[in-house]
């Protein structure tokens, strides 16, 4: 029996090493369309490689409910870190972030890579994939190589980061199969605001950043390091909100309210201005009741920005003015036009959904054994190691399947 696993990244090289552990004799061959396989793997982490979290739990994760349960309630943290300890692989947490020892994301392709190749898994790199017919003949883009399959693993990606190989090929093979897919957007990437913050382009400041549609209804709120660019704004914040800011975005213009003092409670920041105001002298300008809260380039911008003269005497102001500024410290908004694009995106949303597996499987209900495993499939996990431990568990996962389907045939 042979299986074809396409796509050498994260899922299809664990993919790749389990089904050679659990069927030793069957013949398994990755096609790679880069030159070498797992290069994506070495940008995860900041080239570090945060493969999985200590907290790894449904509500990290967004999409196809029934698809994250499939794959969570059998590739726990325990079994994650089993599987990479059986390759060799030490491993340290910093935070719940779990890296290699190396603290060098080569490291994990390397030891993947070993066992794959000690194992007997075929590799064929600068295989682009251009076609993939039921039965399976999968052909080379232009005609070129061909290879035959009892089974087929699609492990070959999004449409994000097409620098390192994920450039959304998998999607035509998809539609020629006549496999449906949701609507795919960028996610884990740079929102892009309201042009007026080019001025604070470099500026990094500790904040929380929540996310309302175009109704003001909460869509979600996280919090931690941010840094304004020429449009918009980065930092991981940014990163966990950017999915669902692409998806309202295609149909409305949300919002990021900005709390530039996210340890301090409305009353507090209330109370902190009123107490500066009471002991500035005459003509101490406005500007100096921010000078214990923010950095001076962003007090005058976000003074000029509600229409108040940094130089404005502070004990001129009155209370309902100052409430105002409490409130503009609490939660400055921004419209938000989008996202960046693809090719700056780390994870794709949407994919493949449940509903074209079969019933408790990774298993095409349309296309009999043609698999799925991770960023096609309608799973996408935010900051933090959880998009990678989707990967290794759902190409695990298939390996298993497609072994257990080859022992009972």
């Amino acid at each position: 029996m042979k299986t074809v696993i396409i796509g050498g990244g994260a899922s299809g090289l664990a993919a790749a090493v389990t089904l050679k552990r659990e069927c030793p004799a069957m013949d398994v061959v990755v096609l790679e369309k880069l030159d070498e396989p797992g290069r994506k793997l070495l940008a995860t982490g900041n080239g570090r490689c945060n493969l999985t979290n200590t907290d790894i739990a449904v509500g990290y994760y967004h999409g196809d409910s029934s698809l994250i349960y499939r794959v969570l309630n059998r590739f726990d943290l325990t079994d994650c870190l089993d599987f990479f300890h059986s390759l060799g692989l030490l491993t340290r947490e910093e935070e719940g972030r779990v890296y290699p020892l190396s603290m060098n994301a080569a490291t994990v392709r390397n030891v993947l890579l070993e066992e794959a190749r000690r194992l007997g898994v075929v590799f064929e790199t600068g295989f682009a994939v251009g076609d993939l017919a039921p039965g399976f003949t999968i052909t080379e883009k232009g005609g070129g190589r061909s290879v035959t399959a009892d089974c087929v693993l699609l492990a070959l990606g999004g449409k994000a980061d097409a620098a390192h190989g994920t450039d959304g090929d998998g999607y035509p093979l998809l539609k020629n199969l006549g496999i449906r897919y949701a609507p795919i957007s960028p996610s884990l990437t740079a929102l892009l605001t309201d042009p007026k913050v080019a001025p604070l382009k470099g500026l990094r400041f500790h904040g929380s950043a929540s996310l309302e549609d175009a109704r003001g209804n909460l869509v979600g709120k996280d919090d931690g390091e941010l840094q304004f660019t020429e449009n918009g704004l980065t930092g991981i914040p940014a990163f966990q909100l950017s999915g669902d800011a692409a998806v309202l975005a295609k149909n409305e213009t949300p919002r990021v309210l900005l709390d530039f003092c996210p340890n301090l409670p409305d009353v507090a920041v209330l109370e902190y201005l009123r107490d500066r105001r009471s002991r500035s002298g005459p003509e101490e300008p406005v500007l100096c009741l921010f000078t214990g809260l923010l950095q001076e380039k962003l007090s005058r911008f976000l003074l000029e920005d509600a229409g108040l003269s940094p130089e404005t005497p502070a004990n001129r102001l009155g209370m309902q003015e100052l409430a105002d500024l409490a409130g503009l410290l609490k939660a400055w908004p921004l419209d938000v036009l989008g996202t960046k694009s693809f090719k700056d995106a780390q994870v794709t949303r949407g994919g493949v959904p449940a509903e074209e597996l079969n019933e408790d499987s990774l298993e095409s209900r349309r296309v009999p054994g043609l698999w799925f495993a991770g960023e096609l499939l309608g799973v996408d996990g935010a900051c933090g190691g959880y998009n990678l431990h989707f990967a290794w568990g759902s190409g695990i996962l298939a390996a298993k399947e497609i072994a257990q389907r080859a022992t009972h045939q």
